[in-house]
């Protein structure tokens, strides 16, 4: 072949790759190639899994860099063995609420549409919250409400606009009549949190205060051109949350790292939505990071867990219910979208 013959074979051959790359599921799960997925969300529609998710595309996977998570990349996959990367959505507006990055996406199907909840982070890093909408979900609109703003000026947050401020990692669900939402956040005297606020129109947000709430001190900032994320810091911040109801008991899961533990994967119980102790958490999915619910069957669910992602299963119908990695792809293929339930 000659030269213009090699360069057309090779782009189709690379982009082929990148589209349709190859996938050991159960052994090193599913990532972008050049990428590697962090904060996601999973939603089934017709027949397929699609899963958004903060894509990190630097050796120094630190969301901080500029340049760096300014989009959320999809992909989607029926049986979890053939994956497909489409392009990208929802990137970074430069000079705005949400200029240098967006972070972690939660998709809730609402009422035939789809309403998807992110964090923005500005030019000064102060985090926020925004919306958005998609019918296939593929092509997302903004809110023109954009921001919400779900921390500002509440007498219980601490946050501003013009200087690094937590507010983040949104998680939604239906229930009462009201769609609420879980995000991380810091308290006046200097804890990390779980706040909760509420709608019922996607417009006028009810703010419902702390839900779980972190140690006041022991923060701790370990950090070095060769762990420029800070990997193995003794205590950070609540994250991550994924508020669900089941059989009577409220579950939430967080990701932290807190002081003489090793566990990162929580889980709290509780029969009030809006209080979880800290001192009552116990390990959910030893080795997991990041948790959403894929699919449920009865009383068992599906799970995937990042980065990258992969998948694992839990009875909530245990005593204290855990998660474990799914153990053989006939296990898995069981799930597959479509599937009987």
């Amino acid at each position: 072949m000659n030269s213009s013959e090699f360069e057309t074979a090779l782009a189709k051959a690379r982009l082929t790759l990148y589209r349709y790359p190859e996938v050991d599921v159960l052994q090193h799960g599913f990532r972008p190639i050049g990428g590697m997925p962090a904060d996601f969300c999973v939603v089934e529609h017709e027949h397929r899994y699609h899963f958004f998710y903060i894509e990190r595309r630097l050796a120094e996977s630190t969301p901080f860099f500029p340049g760096h998570e300014i989009y959320f990349g999809h992909a989607s996959t029926a049986g979890f063995s053939e994956w497909e990367v489409h392009e990208p959505v929802v990137l970074v507006r430069p000079g705005t609420w949400e200029g240098d990055h967006v972070w972690a996406p939660y998709v809730l199907p609402y009422r035939g549409t789809y309403i998807m909840a992110y964090t923005g982070v500005n030019g000064c890093l102060s985090q926020d919250i925004g919306l958005a909408s998609s019918d296939d979900l593929f092509e997302w609109k903004r809110f023109e409400t954009n921001p919400i703003s779900p921390a500002k000026d509440r007498p219980w947050s601490s946050w501003c606009e013009d200087g690094i401020a937590s507010c983040r990692d949104p998680h939604m669900l239906e229930y009462d009549g009201r769609v609420w939402m879980t995000y991380t956040a810091n308290s006046k005297k200097g804890a990390s949190c779980i706040a909760m606020c509420s709608t019922a129109d996607f417009t006028t947000w009810e703010d419902h205060g702390p839900i779980l709430v972190g140690p006041t001190g022991g923060y701790e900032m370990v950090t070095s051109r060769s762990n420029p994320f800070g990997k193995g810091r003794p205590q950070g911040q609540l994250e991550s949350s994924c508020l669900l109801r089941r059989n009577g008991t409220w579950y939430l899961l967080i990701q932290t790292h807190l002081r003489d533990t090793p566990v990162r994967n929580w889980v709290f119980e509780s029969d009030d939505m809006r209080s979880f102790d800290l001192a009552a958490g116990r390990e959910f999915w030893p080795g997991a990071y990041t948790v959403e619910v894929v699919r449920e069957r009865g009383t068992k669910a599906l799970l995937a867990c990042t980065g990258p992602i992969r998948f694992g299963i839990v009875d909530w119908a245990d005593a204290h219910p855990a998660a474990r990695f799914v153990a053989t792809v006939e296990e898995l293929d069981s799930w597959a979208a479509g599937g009987p339930l």
